[in-house]
């Protein structure tokens, strides 16, 4: 009679699994120390309906009146100071660099909140370009983490589980929130447009999504944009949907180009 063989799985392969389950496990991180950008942040609680980790939204004020949107230049001032760990990419950067470079991606966020808006086909919010006037929303937006994707390591990555072990590790070691592929977070405000009152908050942070082919990683900030365009439009839904459930963030995209 033979004897049942029984095949042994090396210590590599195992960290390979472990790895590769680490990067599958979604892009939701844990919420972000308060920057200072609002003024109440308090206030913000976890909302099981917001796509958002935090929110919160004056119960006084029917959301439903407005109908104008007006999207303030994104503040990049509150940007977190990063660690040696989330650093590593910019190595070879001046701080002159970085900084240009997290302004492009305020710039950019200005702008996908204001196309989210204006591109929405219910067309309930009008996109304006003054702070100001009735039925007039107001928000108010800042950055306040932005790590870079570990664009060798994520190069690298596509022929070896290894890079992914070893980011996981860097990210772990620092604690960081950062796994590799960077993370992005931010706060945000919402004024009426007559009274200046603050009537609305929220804020998150996210880790891009997990993709088997994902060229975006190979560009500096370019994977963090996926996460602003789905916060965009995720405004946009709890504005169109006041009380109902907005879902989050995809975790995992098939092709990302």
């Amino acid at each position: 009679m033979m004897k049942p063989t029984h095949q042994t799985t090396s210590p590599l392969a195992i960290l390979g699994c472990l790895a590769l389950l680490a990067a599958l496990a979604g892009c939701k991180a844990k919420p972000a120390p308060d920057s200072g950008f609002l003024d109440d942040p308090a206030k913000l609680t976890h909302d099981p309906n917001s796509p958002f980790a935090r929110a919160w939204w004056n119960p006084a004020v029917n959301q439903q009146k407005y109908t104008r949107l007006y999207v303030a230049p994104v503040n990049t001032q509150y940007v977190m100071a990063q660690n040696l760990w989330e650093r590593a990419s910019e190595a070879q950067l001046s701080d002159a660099d970085i900084r240009k470079s997290i302004e492009s991606m305020g710039t950019y966020m200005h702008d996908a909140f204001k196309n989210a808006a204006d591109r929405d086909p219910k067309h309930r919010l009008k996109v304006v370009d003054e702070p100001s006037g009735p039925d007039t929303l107001v928000l108010e937006m800042a950055i306040v983490q932005l790590v870079p994707s570990k664009a060798v390591l994520n190069a690298l990555g596509f022929v070896t589980w290894i890079p992914a072990a070893v980011a996981i590790f860097g990210s772990t070691v620092t604690q960081s929130e950062d796994q590799g592929k960077g993370v992005i977070a931010f706060e945000a405000r919402m004024r009426d447009g007559v009274t200046g009152e603050v009537v609305g908050m929220f804020a998150d942070r996210e880790h891009p999504p997990t993709a088997l082919v994902d060229i975006k990683a190979l560009n500096w900030w370019a994977p963090a944009k996926t996460v602003v365009d789905a916060w965009a439009k995720q405004f946009v839904d709890v504005l169109n949907n006041p009380g109902k459930k907005v879902p989050g963030s995809n975790a995992f995209e098939l092709l990302v180009w």
